[in-house]
């Protein structure tokens, strides 16, 4: 009985929270992290050329007017080195933020702010399902961040830069932290169901 109220809880706040919203805004993520502050150069080359490995994911946002909160989730899959059938997991996840949109989330040029909460993390997925002690890295961030958005009738087209001023490891426990870089880049595209 309780899983059918959590389901039907969770689909009715699906559909309902975006009727009482200036917009609901729903994305596939691509985004790039760097160690330090980044050159024209360097954001180029990661997203043309693949120069480092890159986060896939989506994202989600409902406005409020002006005002909204909203979550990213992505990850990136690497072979690991010493086995081939294994592989490294990293996530990036700026899971929850309050926004600012400047003009309103249906404008058709969107400037934005973001300050936000998120975790990151690495662990090594093995077909032997033997983890190495050092094999999970795990840290808390906080973040702000500022981009755009152009609102193509429906079709949302953004890009993001966020700026990370530390990352911290889980507290009462002996995970490292993940080494989150202090600069991410995001470029999004996805639905904006606004009225």
């Amino acid at each position: 009985m309780k899983v059918k109220v959590l389901v039907l809880a969770v689909t009715l706040m699906t559909f309902c929270i975006p009727c009482f919203a200036g917009a609901f805004h729903l994305t596939g993520n691509l985004s790039a992290d760097f160690i330090d502050v980044p050159s024209a150069q360097d954001i180029v080359a990661t997203f043309q050329v693949g120069s480092q490995p890159l986060f896939w994911g989506t994202g989600w946002e409902v406005v409020l007017d002006r005002v909204g909160f909203g979550g990213d989730y992505a990850v990136s899959f690497l072979h690991g080195s010493a086995d081939p059938s294994s592989w490294w997991l990293d996530w990036y996840a700026p899971a929850l933020y309050m926004s600012y949109h400047v003009f309103g989330s249906t404008a058709f040029i969107d400037p934005f702010v973001q300050v936000g909460l998120g975790c990151a993390g690495r662990v090594l997925l093995s077909s032997s399902g033997a983890a190495a002690a050092d094999s999970l890295d795990l840290a808390l961030f906080p973040f702000v961040a500022a981009g755009v958005s152009l609102d193509l009738d429906g079709l949302l087209l953004s890009a993001k830069a966020s700026y990370t001023p530390y990352a911290s490891p889980i507290p009462v426990t002996d995970i490292p932290a993940y080494p989150l870089g202090k600069v991410q880049v995001a470029l999004s595209a996805g639905l904006s169901l606004g009225w």
